[in-house]
């Protein structure tokens, strides 16, 4: 952990915060949306994020340097049945422990941290419906503390906690052809203690999405996406004067995302997506940018259509 950076943090007070173990950005175009029957395989997915900028509860910028640059590379399996329930389609994912380079938890950085294996994530349910005109998606999250941690060290990769997320989402199409369309998705994450310490990270709320459209007959998808995460309780940090209630942070993110699929003669093997989004308004927590790029595969290579 910065020790200058920390040291400026508890000197304003209320401004400490912690960060939850959702990635915040990378849900983009159509993330209500849940994929047709099948096993795909995500592998790479790698996020960057980069900050030199930490706010305070009012907007002022801290008068330190706070340049870190985190790094996170996962794959995954994402895992859609045919099976319904509640008239949803059921399925569920895994992340794979991961490496993850700078752990940011708010205005706490493991700037010395080196490469480590992160927590990881399993979604034992996961359900989608298809309506005429919309998409909707319901998804239950677990977090494992599969990454290194001890409370107070400078090299931590992972956080130390179980988290639990529950999200709902649509995608909603606004023509006949469905070629143009707006989703949104709300997140929801719930804590335990960190290990070690009575710390606990507050309850936050996600919302995530974007507007776009599918061109060149479904092989181009353009748009605009964005995210905002909001503290719904505030952080419980061990050592921090009980007068003083740590305050709750926000940000708000906006960029472009564009994907396309990976085909070749009349063969779908699978799709490419990737975004940037800069952070317009930040209080009580860092403020920069975040690029992701995914790759997502079928593990059965699906025939298209002729147009």
């Amino acid at each position: 952990m910065t020790a200058g950076l920390l040291a400026c943090a508890i000197a304003t007070p209320a401004q400490a915060q912690l960060a939850t173990q959702h990635v915040k950005g990378v849900v983009g175009l159509k993330g209500g949306s849940q994929p047709p029957p099948g096993t795909y395989v995500i592998a790479p997915l790698l996020y960057i994020y980069d900050t030199d900028t930490v706010r305070t509860r009012d907007g002022t910028r801290l008068p330190i340097d706070a340049r870190v640059t985190s790094a996170l590379f996962a794959g995954g399996l994402n895992i859609v049945t045919t099976r319904t329930i509640l008239g949803g389609r059921y399925g569920f994912q895994l992340l794979f422990p991961a490496l993850a380079h700078n752990r940011i938890q708010g205005t706490e950085i493991d700037s010395n941290s080196g490469a480590g294996m992160t927590d990881s994530a399993i979604v034992p349910i996961s359900l989608g419906w298809d309506f005429k005109k919309a998409d909707a998606l319901a998804t239950y999250t677990i977090y494992m503390p599969s990454g290194r941690y001890a409370d107070g060290a400078a090299d931590n990769t992972g956080m130390g906690m179980w988290g639990h997320e529950v999200m709902f989402g649509t995608t909603v199409y606004l023509n006949e052809a469905r070629t143009y369309h707006a989703a949104a998705v709300a997140s929801f994450n719930f804590q335990s203690t960190k290990e070690g310490s009575d710390t606990k990270v507050g309850n936050a709320m996600n919302l995530e999405g974007g507007i776009g459209g599918d061109y060149l007959r479904g092989r181009l998808t353009l748009g605009i996406v964005y995210y905002a995460s909001f503290k719904l309780t505030a952080d419980r940090i061990d050592g921090f004067p009980l007068n003083i209630e740590p305050a709750k942070s926000k940000v708000f993110a906006l960029g472009p995302e564009v994907s396309f699929p990976i085909q070749r003669n009349g063969v779908l093997f699978g799709f490419v997506k990737a975004n940037y989004q800069w952070e317009t308004y930040a209080r009580a927590g860092t403020q920069g940018a975040e690029f992701n790029i995914a790759a997502t595969f079928l593990v059965k290579p699906l025939k298209l259509p002729k147009p």
